[in-house]
């Protein structure tokens, strides 16, 4: 058997680009990115809130 591009898992046409990633991966991928981008903006608003707790204090 013969070392070839598409045993390496690269695109015949283009060896230097990997495959895509499958869809699963791909799906987790950008749950990961939701659930950062959900956490982040929770955290800022909580923030905020406090900052304006100890503003009303003053």
């Amino acid at each position: 058997m013969l070392f070839s591009a598409k045993t390496a898992g690269f695109h015949a046409s283009h060896p230097f680009r990997p495959l895509p990633l499958p869809v699963s991966s791909h799906l987790q991928e950008l749950t990961m990115a939701d659930l950062a981008f959900v956490v982040t903006t929770i955290a800022i608003f909580a923030l905020v809130a406090l900052v304006a707790k100890a503003v009303t204090k003053l």
